[in-house]
């Protein structure tokens, strides 16, 4: 996700951004009027998604999926929303043209990432709409290129990482810049690692123990980190949750873990999009705890491994994270999620990375029950989806970076240094200089992500 050079960003977007206006809010309990302004944000992502930046676009388009899903699932008979079903079909097309037009040579670590969660859930959805064949090209985009990608490039397998072996480098292709083991990266290939064997399971496809090798080790690799408290990266905040931070790190004389730069470090960096996806790989692993035990056991990968011990640590991670997402990453005053008010965000430098964090969160969010997470993010998810029409350009139905008033923001800001330690006086994304095609394309991602979320929580 670094920060790309490498791919000519495409041109001739001059729409502007107006100033924050409010309309009408969502009614979610018309059906048909919730319906038509899922469709009519579908069609601005339809004329606005065909960009030409590499992760993004992987990303992106994932959040398309996850609304197209939610969308059948709530009205699969509906022609309109069959329509967008095949559009989007069509779309996948495209994109698979635009990935093998693509030189991999030039792309970082968890670009495969993106691509690979995406290319999952092309194939659920092409499996759907009748196209086994462009769906099997996905999956083996999924398996055989992104993950086996990262795996045999990026994979730390030595043992003499310290003060916790192996973990993924996000480094390039070329080999030019290692990277850093940041979070982003390890969550990555942690969740597309528990999300290919799950499909495994579900397909019946065979050779998939190089899943579940890689799901653990991942697991492990968190595990170890956050055992050790003195480094804080999985910090706690003042209310008793705890949030991940944008990479560990250990400033010591013989340390592997020293890494400030792809990207430029910050101290207590935090980013949405980390938490969303770690909470989803937690969950996974604990769908697959029962296979996890029987290879443990096979492989003796543990003497004295214990399941139930196992479970109970998992839930408690997932317990202190979605607590920290609550009281931290959602604001008191008007309950909307935000992304944490600091430069290393919002700023210039990678902001416009950055920016889909809130909308990655909200797509995995949209996904845990309650009883799973221990707290209910429903309100909280539809005031974003409120807040996020409602600030729209309603001659586009473009949705925008900011979508939360200024007064409630520096509230926001305090709280969060109240719970975190540490805020800037942030208060809007300054992106202005990103590549303005690929800005919009995101903005609206971010809303399909609140929508689809919404309707999977109703």
């Amino acid at each position: 996700m670094k920060r790309r050079n490498f791919v000519k960003t495409a041109g001739g977007y001059v729409l502007l951004f107006p100033l924050m206006k409010s309309f009408a809010n969502i009614d979610f309990d018309k059906d048909t009027e919730l319906k038509t302004k899922c469709i009519a944000a579908f069609n601005r992502f339809e004329e606005v998604w065909d960009f030409n930046d590499f992760w993004r676009r992987g990303n992106t388009f994932d959040a398309c999926l996850n609304f197209a899903d939610a969308l059948h699932q709530r009205w699969a008979d509906d022609k309109d929303i069959k329509s967008i079903q095949q559009k989007v079909s069509t779309m996948l097309e495209r994109d698979f043209a635009y990935f093998k037009s693509i030189d991999p040579s030039g792309m970082w670590t968890d670009d495969f990432g993106w691509w690979g969660l995406m290319g999952l859930n092309a194939r659920r959805h092409l499996l759907r709409t009748g196209n086994k064949e462009l769906a099997d090209k996905y999956l083996q985009l999924s398996t055989d290129f992104c993950w086996k990608q990262a795996k045999d490039h990026a994979y730390d397998a030595l043992s003499s990482a310290n003060p916790v072996p192996h973990g993924f480098t996000n480094g390039d292709a070329r080999g030019n810049h290692k990277g850093a083991k940041n979070t982003v990266t390890n969550v990555l290939f942690f969740l597309l690692s528990t999300r290919i064997y799950r499909l495994t399971l579900a397909e019946h496809i065979s050779d998939n123990e190089k899943y579940l090798d890689m799901a653990y080790n991942q697991w492990t690799w968190f595990d170890s980190w956050f055992q050790l408290n003195k480094y804080e990266y999985l910090k706690k905040t003042a209310s008793g949750g705890a949030l991940v931070q944008e990479r560990p790190t250990a400033f010591f004389e013989g340390s592997d873990y020293t890494e400030i730069t792809h990207p430029t470090w910050h101290k207590g960096w935090v980013w949405t999009g980390d938490q969303g996806m770690l909470l989803a790989a937690l969950s996974d692993i604990l769908a697959i705890k029962n296979n996890l035990a029987t290879w443990i056991s096979a492989h003796k990968k543990e003497a004295h491994f214990d399941i139930n011990v196992f479970t109970g640590k998992v839930h408690h991670y997932i317990s202190l994270i979605s607590k920290g997402i609550k009281t931290t990453l959602v604001s008191d005053k008007d309950h909307i999620i935000r992304e944490a008010p600091l430069l290393a965000n919002m700023g210039p430098e990678f902001g416009s990375d950055y920016l889909a964090g809130r909308g990655i969160m909200m797509r995995y969010l949209g996904t845990l029950d309650k009883s799973i997470t221990g707290v209910d993010f429903r309100n909280n998810i539809k005031a974003t989806a409120n807040a996020i029409w409602q600030t729209r350009d309603t001659s586009s139905n473009q949705f925008q970076p900011e979508y939360t008033s200024a007064e409630n923001d520096k509230l926001y800001i305090q709280q969060f240094r109240n719970q975190w330690g540490l805020a800037d006086d942030i208060l809007k994304w300054d992106i202005a200089k990103s590549n303005l095609q690929q800005r919009i394309g995101v903005c609206q991602s971010i809303g399909l992500d609140a929508l689809g979320a919404t309707l999977r929580l109703m």
